[in-house]
């Protein structure tokens, strides 16, 4: 994955959720100022951490929750 593709990526995660920088900054366990620097395209998570926020910012595939069955009293 590129530079671009991964700041757009990002950004529409965070702008579709309406995370501030900060707030998704916090979610996603990294500084402001990186999450700064990856939506502007001057950097980006490298191996495994890269894979690791993709799940993160582009959830299940397809794959759908199971539903809970309800407890009988």
């Amino acid at each position: 994955m590129k530079h671009r593709d991964f700041a757009k990526t990002l950004v529409a995660w965070r702008e579709r959720n309406e995370y501030t920088q900060k707030e998704a900054a916090a979610l996603l366990g990294v500084s402001k100022r990186s999450l700064e620097n990856w939506e502007q395209e001057r950097a980006m998570p490298q191996g495994f951490g890269l894979g690791a926020m993709l799940k993160l910012i582009q959830g299940p595939k397809t794959e759908s929750k199971p539903k809970r069955e309800k407890k009988r009293k």
